[in-house]
Parts: structure tokens; C-alpha cells; sequence
């Protein structure tokens, strides 16, 4: 039994192992979802903390008084910080289109691509699409509007301790607290099977010598049939569902460990900023990112 839970359990991380590569090499491929002109190229950008966040909306109220007053370039400044705080949130892209549409500034049709990146089914979807198509027609017939970065939102990985203490409570939790459940109910599966295994019970016959003292005082032995219960795989079963539960718990938290680590070096190599650029060429319109 150890044997093919062990067989099972490399199975599981397998499969899931195969899905997570999966998901990561199809992460650069352009969104269909997006009109032709946007092309997205979704990179995994740092984690906007709840203080950018909050700053970034903060920003934001400021520039839609702006805006409301006609100060189109004070706006147009304020959402643009608003936008390198939090360049996940739809309706500062959605804004900042504006404000660059309203001076007729092609930045619009980036934003207003951002926009659709972040969420393509988002209720002004359709009100975006249109506005890009009219910017269009100011643009030679042949040019693309290319690389439209978006930050993609990756779940927070827990940290490896908290992983590896709940996948030794519950097997299988240490997966799916790092976000894959199919591996998690698979371990759960097998070390339940495991279990079931070791208390598996059968009833065996036994015979029992009693000691008895008869009516003159002297004691004498006699012996019946019982039947016990036992289970005689109890060792073999709990042991294989405890390994199983120790591996499994040691393979998610290693696995959290290399995912924060992986995140952590990337966000160092990304830099503590990010500035968008425009460059125009002769059939094409490029839009990217400058790190400082």
C-alpha cells in the first residue's frame, strides 16, 4: 500500500507541475480578447501594497476635481501618478484615456488597450473598443499599437512555515494553500486511502484458558472460543498516510519558498519604477516600458 500511494502522490505532483508550466509559458502570449491594434504582453509586475493602493485613489479624487474644473493637464499629470501607483486599477486607465483623448493625445489608445488587458470584460468594454477604432482612423492603415504591459494578478503565496504546518494537519492543504488543488485533493485522496487501509479490521478466534475455583475450594483451568477484533495492517497504513502527509508538506513549503524567492528576485530586477514610453515608426506605434 505505501508503495502505490507513494506511485500515486508523484503522479499528482506531476500533473500539477505540468499545469503551473502550462499557465507560465502562455502568460506572453497576445489576448485575443483585445481588438487587433492591442496586442497584450502580460509580464508579472511587483504587488501593489493596500498604502499605493490607497494613495493612488487618494491621486485619483484629486485629478477628477481637475478634471471637473477643465484642468485637463493637472488631471492628466495626477492620473498618471495614480497609474504608476496602481497600474491594476480599471478606472484610473479608463480616466487617463480620457484625459488623453480629450487633447487628442495617441497615449489614449494605450490606456484605453491597458484597460481592456486589465479586464476585457469590464462594463465600459464596449465603449473602450469603440474609442480605440476611432483613434484608429487617425493612424496609417497599417499601423499596430504593440506591448501593452499589464501587471498580472498573481495570488499571494503564503509563507512556507504556515504551508508546511497546515499540510501536516490536513494532507493535502499544503497544496492548496499554494494554489494547486488539484495535487492537494490527490494527496488527500492517497493519504485518506492510506488510512482507510491501516484500519481496516477482521475478526479472528481465539482461545482464552480462565482459572476457576470450584465448590470444594479448589481452583481448576478452563478454556472458550472469542472473537477479537484486530488490524493487522494498522502499522503499514498510518505509516504510509504519515510519510505521505510529511512529504507533502515538505514539497508545498518548498514549493512557497521558491515562488517568493522567484517573485522577490524579479521585483529586484524590475527596478522600484516603471515610466511608459511612446515611440512612433514608420508602419508601427510601439508602447513599452522604461525601468529606472
Amino acid at each position: 500500500m505505501s508503495l502505490r500511494a507513494t506511485t500515486l502522490l508523484l503522479i499528482a505532483f506531476s500533473v500539477a507541475g505540468a499545469a503551473a508550466h502550462a499557465q507560465v509559458t502562455s502568460a506572453g502570449a497576445p489576448n485575443s480578447t483585445l481588438p487587433s491594434r492591442c496586442i497584450s504582453i502580460v509580464g508579472p509586475l511587483a504587488p501593489v501594497s493596500d498604502s499605493a493602493r490607497s494613495a493612488a485613489q487618494l491621486i485619483a479624487g484629486r485629478a477628477q476635481a481637475a478634471s471637473i474644473v477643465g484642468d485637463n493637464a493637472a488631471a492628466t499629470s495626477l492620473y498618471q501618478q495614480a497609474a504608476n501607483l496602481n497600474p491594476t486599477d480599471l478606472s484610473i486607465a479608463y480616466a487617463l484615456g480620457r484625459e488623453y483623448e480629450a487633447t487628442h493625445d495617441q497615449r489614449a489608445m494605450r490606456e484605453y488597450c491597458r484597460f481592456l488587458a486589465i479586464n476585457p470584460g469590464a462594463a465600459e468594454a464596449s465603449d473602450v473598443r469603440q474609442r480605440i477604432a476611432e483613434l484608429a482612423l487617425a493612424l496609417p492603415p497599417d499601423t499596430t499599437v504593440v506591448r501593452i504591459p499589464v501587471a498580472a494578478s498573481a495570488p499571494r503565496m503564503p509563507a512556507p512555515a504556515g504551508v508546511f504546518l497546515g499540510g501536516l494537519i490536513i494532507p493535502g492543504l499544503g497544496q492548496m494553500t499554494t494554489h494547486r488543488p488539484f495535487a492537494g485533493v490527490l494527496v488527500l485522496a492517497v493519504s485518506g486511502g492510506a488510512v482507510a487501509y491501516g484500519l481496516q479490521s477482521q475478526n479472528k478466534a481465539v482461545q482464552v484458558t480462565h482459572t476457576a475455583i470450584d465448590p470444594l475450594g479448589h481452583s481448576y483451568t478452563y478454556q472458550t472460543t472469542e472473537t477479537r477484533t484486530e488490524r493487522p495492517n494498522a502499522a503499514v497504513g498510518l505509516g504510509a498516510a504519515a510519510g505521505i502527509a510529511v512529504i507533502a508538506a515538505i514539497e508545498a513549503a518548498s514549493h512557497a519558498h521558491s515562488v517568493r524567492s522567484a517573485a522577490a528576485a524579479q521585483g529586484s530586477a524590475r527596478g522600484m519604477s516603471a515610466a511608459p514610453l511612446l515611440a512612433f515608426g514608420p508602419s508601427s506605434v510601439g508602447f513599452g516600458l522604461s525601468i529606472r
